[in-house]
């Protein structure tokens, strides 16, 4: 019974998936055919009786198979007994679908040639969210690259823009991550069923963008991620948003791909510059040569939208609207409590005299405690801190200084950085921190 009422609840999803299912079917050739019909039941109706219809699935081995159809075949054929499948899987992971004609299908998607007839989705983010930016880049990412993904979509996530990615390693994953928690959230397109989280290591950001955002795809259950399927994925993470944002991409990146795409689609096409010796740059930096938008800061993105992006002022302000904050700080053995203000005038923070005194002392500290760690590190650690110079250096010199490779160098300025003791500057260039940035 349970499952007649959900073959019967999605009656017509079962017909769009059945005509995509077709082998040679594709959304063009859907658009021409309901363009004519106008009614998916009259579409299966005809193919099905002018075509010897062959169908490739896969099974839950994510094996393809391939089966044809002949004209005498009823519904009671494989192709039912696949669909069926579907359904029961999109109830049991709590998935749902949207079709190109619901009120609530992705505008920006609607727009483009011909966009997927079906999508299979995850968490609600995909039917409410009002606007959106892309971030994209190499699989392969270098932390530079990573720490501006993560950055650039975090800030802008938290003035209320939706960010859009792939799901890959690297840059596609770090976007993800820092968008998942601010107001405009995350959508993340799959290359894949949703019934399969690829990258396997995502799996916990996996499960947190099913609830906090949406996971997308307009491929079946048990789809495995193909070579093939990803220029498709591109296509909609382009086409689903107001621009496209490039952090890496070598020179057969595929984000040059989703670059494409969003220049045919009229989108705008931003990139971060990266080192000009480092091979993830190569594709970006030519972007840039070719008219892409250059990108060092997130208003650099803002200032280019105008209209398109909205209420970008309001979530500023909802954002500033929580302007009383209660801290404790710990002066000879007491505890204070102070609130601090924003000034909404000069951008400056009001405190009462005893909070000053506290800030004051408590900055003291920590320049007395930057020196005991200094004293506190291993021999490994202080000979690469003692190589650093006030000036920015490549990890290259640094490593022939210290006679060290480029992965255990790396470890250790990595976690002279967590320790506060060195700053880290674009291209993988490392320094000490002056005397006042301690304060």
């Amino acid at each position: 019974m349970i499952t007649r009422n959900l073959l019967k609840r999605y009656e017509k999803e079962i017909f769009i998936m059945k005509i995509m299912s077709i082998k040679g079917m594709n959304s063009r050739r859907f658009y021409l055919l309901y363009k004519e019909f106008k009614d998916p039941l009259k579409i299966w109706d005809f193919v099905k009786k002018e075509h010897q219809l062959s169908f490739k699935f896969h099974n839950s081995n994510n094996n393809s198979k391939n089966f044809s159809l002949s004209i005498d075949d009823s519904y009671n054929s494989k192709i039912d007994v696949w669909v069926k499948s579907q359904i029961l899987k999109l109830d049991e992971i709590g998935a749902k679908i949207i079709l190109f004609d619901d009120e609530n299908y992705p505008p920006l998607l609607k727009e483009i040639f011909y966009p997927p007839p079906i999508l299979f989705y995850k968490g609600e983010k995909i039917t409410n969210f009002s606007q959106s930016i892309s971030i994209v880049g190499n699989r392969r990412a270098t932390d530079y690259g990573k720490r501006v993904a993560y950055q650039l979509a975090s800030q802008l996530s938290s003035l209320g823009i939706t960010i859009v990615s792939g799901f890959a390693r690297g840059i596609d994953s770090s976007a993800h991550k820092g968008a998942k928690d601010e107001i405009g959230g995350t959508i993340a397109i799959f290359g894949n069923g949703l019934d399969i989280c690829y990258p396997s290591e995502n799996k916990d950001l996996y499960n947190e963008l099913a609830i906090k955002g949406s996971i997308v795809s307009e491929f079946p259950f048990r789809t495995p991620p193909e070579r093939l399927n990803f220029p498709r994925r591109n296509r909609l993470i382009s086409g689903i948003s107001h621009g496209v944002i490039i952090v890496e991409a070598g020179e057969r990146s595929g984000a040059l791909i989703t670059a494409n795409f969003a220049l045919e689609q009229g989108k705008e096409v931003f990139a971060v510059p990266g080192e000009i010796f480092n091979e993830n740059s190569v594709g970006v930096n030519r972007l840039i040569q070719d008219g892409a938008k250059l990108v060092i800061s997130v208003d650099d993105v803002l200032e280019e939208f105008g209209l398109i992006i909205k209420d970008i002022e309001n979530n500023r302000k909802r954002k500033k609207s929580k302007k009383v904050k209660n801290y404790e700080i710990k002066n000879e053995g007491k505890k204070y409590k102070y609130h601090r203000k924003c000034n909404r005038n000069r951008g400056k923070t009001n405190y009462n005299k005893e909070t000053q005194y506290n800030k004051e002392n408590k900055h003291v500290k920590k320049s007395l405690d930057i020196n005991d760690l200094i004293e506190n590190l291993t021999e490994e650690e202080k000979k690469v801190y003692l190589s650093l110079d006030d000036f920015s250096q490549y990890i290259d010199e640094i490593t022939k200084k210290c006679d060290l490779n480029i992965a255990k160098a790396s470890n250790i300025l990595t976690l002279l950085e967590i320790k506060g003791i060195i700053k880290c500057h674009p291209g993988n260039r490392y320094s000490k921190k002056l005397t006042n940035e301690h304060r």
